[in-house]
């Protein structure tokens, strides 16, 4: 093969590798152990009380719910009604979180998302035990978003740019309503001045999440795959290079 030929061949697999390796992935969510992302569920009566673990129900068609021991408040959603409720995500490998998707959303859906950024030694299902949702902030958890009724259609996270372009992590959150650092789940829904309502107005938050999309951190736990970012910058040079030589094998 001409040298020339087989340098932009090489240049374009690298270019093509670095985009295939940041490609995004779509998990159906499941109350199956064996899932990937495995799903738990957790909830307080308030945000000032523990957070214990709770059941997972699955309904196939329409997603997950939380619910159930040790505070059974017979609904079958993730809601914020008898207290609040969060779905715990925990992937195997390192995964920016950028979308998420309910397949069943009656009425009012807003829902929070949180990014598990580490607090020392302690596990995110250390952080949630005992803890309580006013503290989740100090406890290694950090909020990426608020997102109104999102009812059953793709609700894209903002993460593929921004603040929260390069955050990673084996454990996101998804909960009913919405939150603040500090104080804890809120109703989620807010006011023309700014001012978020409280539940008297029985706006509560109904969802049953179907699936949640993101990528996979490149060379997440291996070392020895280069980053997407140095495949393309290699392609790129390559090309480059190419090009340059044949400029310079124009007669003048």
């Amino acid at each position: 093969m001409n040298p020339i030929a087989f340098k932009s061949a090489v240049a374009a697999v690298l270019c093509a590798g670095s985009l295939s390796a940041m490609a995004a992935t779509n998990w159906s969510l499941t109350n199956s152990a064996a899932n990937e992302p495995s799903v738990t569920g957790w909830k307080a009566s308030n945000n000032t009380t523990n957070i214990n673990g709770t059941d997972v129900g699955y309904w196939v068609g329409s997603g997950i719910g939380v619910g159930g021991e040790p505070s059974n408040d017979n609904q079958h959603a993730l809601d914020n009604k008898a207290g609040y409720e969060v779905a715990l995500l925990s992937f195997d490998s390192l995964v920016r979180l950028e979308s998420v998707k309910a397949g069943w959303a009656p009425n009012d859906s807003d829902i929070f998302v949180m990014a598990f950024t580490g607090f020392g030694s302690m596990t995110a299902a250390q952080s949630l035990d005992g803890g309580t949702f006013a503290s989740l902030a100090s406890r290694g958890w950090t909020l990426v978003g608020n997102y109104g009724n999102i009812g059953t259609a793709t609700k894209e996270l903002g993460t593929t740019s921004g603040a929260f372009e390069n955050t990673y992590s084996s454990f996101w959150l998804i909960g009913a309503g919405g939150f603040t650092a500090g104080t804890g789940v809120n109703s989620g829904d807010v006011r023309n001045n700014g001012v978020v309502r409280d539940f008297s107005n029985q706006t509560y938050d109904y969802l049953k999440l179907a699936s949640v999309g993101g990528t996979v951190k490149p060379n997440d736990g291996g070392g020895s795959v280069p980053e997407p970012g140095s495949l393309a910058l290699a392609g790129i040079a390559l090309l480059g290079m190419v090009g340059l030589r044949r400029s310079r094998r124009i007669p003048v």
